[in-house]
Parts: C-alpha cells; sequence; structure tokens
C-alpha cells in the first residue's frame, strides 16, 4: 500500500513539471472548470502510478508520451498532432533536467548510486526536483518552444512520423544511459548520440518554421493583391461611368449655352482623372487580372519608393496566355517563386551602385519565360547557384531561395534558370504548357 501511495506522490510530482510545461507554452488555453481539472488530474496521475509501478524501460517511456500527449490535449485543447509534437519536445527536453538531477546527486552530493536508483530517482525529491528544473528550463526556451508547439504540422505526417521515431530512439539511448551512468567512452557516445538527435529534431522544426512563415507571408500578400485589383477594377468603372455623365454633360452644355471654359474645365477633369488612374497601370495591361498584376505593381512600387530604375517589357502576347488560366495550387506556387525572386533581386540591386531592376515577360513556343535581373554588388560564387541553400548577402541567409527550390522540384509545371554578367543577376522562371 505504501509503494502505491508513494508512486502516487511521484506521479503527482511529475504531473506538476508535465501541466507547468504546458501552462507556460499553451498560456490561457485551458478551457475546462477547476473542477474538471481537478478530476482530470487524478484520473491522469493514477495512470501515471500504474505504468511507473508496472512498467519500465523503453515501453514505460511509450506508454507516458501516450498519456502525455492525452494531458495536453485534454487541458489545453488543442489538436492531436500539436499534442504529439508537444509531448515529443517535453520528453526530449526532460532528458536535460534528468542527467542534471542525476550528476548533481551522483558526482556533487556523492550519494550512493544505488541509493540514488532505488530511493530518490523515481521518489517524490527526485520527480519534485526534476519538475522544478523542467519548468525553469521550459520558461527560458518559452518563446522558440512556443513557435514549435503552436506551429500548423497537419499537413505534415512526414514530420510527426520522424518525431516520433526519435522518441523511441531517445527512450532507447536514454535508458541505456541511466543503467550504467558512468564517465567513460560508453556516456560519451549515449550524450552524443542523445544531442544530435535532439538537434536534428529540432533542424527539422525550424526549417518547417522558416517555411510556414514564407507561405503566410505570401498568402497574405496574395489576399492583399486580389482586393487590390478588385479596387482597382471598381476604380476603372467609376472612371468609366464619371467620364460617360461628364461627357453628357459637356454635350448639352455645348449645345445650349456653348460655354467654352466650362467645356474647357470639365474636359481637363476627364483628361485628368484618366491619365493619373491608367497610366500607372499601363506597364502591367497584358497580364492578367488574376492577382499577379497587382502583385508586380506592389513590387515594382516598393523598387521605386527605394530608389531604383524599374524596367517593365511585357510582350502582348502574354494576354490571354496559360499565366490567366493556371489553377489555384499553381498559382500560388507561381506567386511565392516570383515573390522570393524579387525580394532578393530588390535587396541586392538596394545595395548596388547603379540600382537597375529589370521584369520582362514573354510568351516563346507556347511557354511562359518570366526573367528578373538586377545589378549588384557582392561577388556571386557561379558554381554554387542553384546547387544549395547560397547567398550573397551573408550567413544563415538564402532560406528563401532553398524554399522555392523545393516547390520547384515539387511542381514540374515550372522550371528556373540562373545565370549572371559582371553586372546583371538573373533568374529565369518558365511556365510549360
Amino acid at each position: 500500500m505504501s509503494e502505491i501511495f508513494s508512486g502516487f506522490l511521484s506521479s503527482a510530482a511529475m504531473f506538476i513539471s508535465i501541466y507547468g510545461f504546458g501552462r507556460i507554452l499553451f498560456k490561457d488555453r485551458n478551457p475546462n472548470s477547476l473542477l474538471r481539472n481537478i478530476i482530470y488530474a487524478f484520473i491522469i496521475i493514477c495512470l501515471y502510478t500504474i505504468v511507473f509501478l508496472k512498467l519500465d524501460g523503453t515501453i514505460k517511456t511509450i506508454l507516458l508520451g501516450i498519456l502525455y500527449a492525452i494531458t495536453y490535449k485534454t487541458y489545453f485543447n488543442i489538436k492531436v498532432e500539436n499534442s504529439i509534437i508537444s509531448t515529443i519536445i517535453y520528453i526530449g527536453l526532460l532528458i536535460i533536467p534528468d542527467l542534471s538531477a542525476m550528476g548533481i546527486a551522483l558526482y556533487v552530493l556523492k550519494i550512493d548510486k544505488n541509493l540514488f536508483y532505488n530511493t530518490i530517482a523515481g521518489g517524490v525529491l527526485g520527480n519534485l526536483s526534476v519538475s522544478l528544473l523542467m519548468i525553469i528550463l521550459t520558461y527560458i526556451l518559452r518563446k522558440p518552444l512556443r513557435k514549435i508547439v503552436n506551429m500548423n504540422i497537419s499537413t505534415n505526417k512526414k514530420l510527426i512520423f520522424v518525431s516520433m521515431l526519435t522518441l523511441i530512439a531517445l527512450a532507447i539511448f536514454f535508458y541505456n544511459l541511466i543503467n550504467t551512468f558512468q564517465f567513460n567512452n560508453d556516456i560519451a557516445g549515449f550524450l552524443i548520440a542523445i544531442f544530435a538527435l535532439i538537434g536534428v529534431l529540432f533542424y527539422i522544426f525550424k526549417q518547417k518554421m522558416d517555411n510556414n512563415n514564407i507561405l503566410k507571408k505570401y498568402d497574405e500578400l496574395l489576399d492583399i493583391m486580389k482586393n487590390y485589383e478588385n479596387d482597382i477594377e471598381e476604380q476603372r468603372t467609376l472612371i468609366h461611368e464619371t467620364r460617360n455623365e461628364l461627357t453628357t454633360i459637356r454635350c448639352k452644355i455645348k449645345d445650349k449655352e456653348k460655354e467654352t471654359e466650362i467645356i474647357e474645365y470639365i474636359d481637363s477633369l476627364i483628361g485628368d482623372k484618366v491619365s493619373s488612374e491608367m497610366s500607372r497601370y499601363s506597364k502591367f495591361k497584358y497580364l492578367p487580372s488574376n492577382g499577379l498584376k497587382g502583385f508586380f505593381y506592389y513590387k515594382v512600387s516598393e523598387a521605386e519608393r527605394k530608389g531604383m530604375d524599374v524596367s517593365v517589357n511585357i510582350s502582348k502576347k502574354v494576354d490571354n496566355s496559360i499565366l490567366g488560366k493556371l489553377d489555384t495550387k499553381d498559382f500560388k506556387d507561381l506567386a511565392r517563386i516570383i515573390g522570393i525572386y524579387l525580394d532578393n533581386a530588390i535587396e541586392a540591386c538596394a545595395t548596388s551602385k547603379d540600382k537597375k531592376l529589370g521584369i520582362e515577360i514573354y510568351l516563346i513556343n507556347n511557354r511562359i519565360e518570366i526573367i528578373i535581373s538586377n545589378t549588384y554588388e557582392n561577388e556571386i560564387e557561379k558554381e554554387l547557384l542553384g546547387k544549395k541553400r547560397y547567398s550573397t548577402k551573408g550567413k544563415n541567409r538564402g532560406h528563401g531561395l532553398l524554399f522555392a527550390k523545393r516547390i520547384l522540384s515539387e511542381n514540374k509545371k515550372f522550371t528556373s534558370e540562373t545565370e549572371s554578367t559582371e553586372e546583371l543577376y538573373i533568374q529565369k522562371i518558365i511556365i510549360n504548357n
């Protein structure tokens, strides 16, 4: 009976860590009443106790992981996949306070190894110590951890699968480690393997977050551009109607009163309205009204505000071409690729001396070719172009190009070519019919 009670208290101590981890990362997302939370806690702690007392090793870790996921789903009303990722992150991080508590007990406080394993490690004191260290660690890392556990991963089953494999591998390595905990070559190997697995997992999460940020950025921009083009079309309709009305007034005045000055004034109003609105979009008149026209206008305006000389050349043949017949997925992929290339071109052009940016779109052999060229300042390593994440702008850059390369590898409707001269960096996007 005392063993069960001790196990219950130990499980309660560990529950503090699990709940604290979720509370820090999910903040005020607990929709349950206090009474319901207490009932849930009692049931979950009882289940923890059964697993702690009856099982050991890797199976114990996996079953506890399932219970942790249920805990996060129950308490914080998050998606199943996010509760799984939260569990994997929790177990991965838990290794650090576990090893820290073990190292302090055995090598700082000089506690006997058998005493630690048999009395402290699975007891209330040991679990409370680990829970406290875990909560402190979670609070320190709360900002990056919140991004990871809250990101949208519902469409990335591969990420969940890799994470589960990592969890199993971590469990195997960790329990082999604590069974022979002593500072020698074996422990060094286990530690390297554990932290390498954690590093790989966090790298995968970081890449997913970078891709999500890029997707969000260009999805929002596409929505803005589509709404912008709708406004433009409405303005054009209004201008057309206003012009007809003013023309009618002009005719009436001319026929009846022939007041020359009024006629000239009305004519100037009609001409000014048309020229001021229409000339701004004349460069893009051959582009389809599916979002691309507004997209290019937005980017060109941004470049001009930064003092760049922008040259736009769009073939008349582009009008009514396949560019206006892309389905939603192809259109989004194309807009993301163009957005990444234009952002890079504008950023590189801004630091160059000549500050020249070119946009050309042609229909050649039933294919659309979009050519983006820009002047640049830094030297380009031509052998690295298009082969890996590469940027002339310094370290930790080139994520956008890496993402564009991924889109191109998955969507065979588009291909890309890169060239450079001593003055220009040229990026070509080809849309195959």
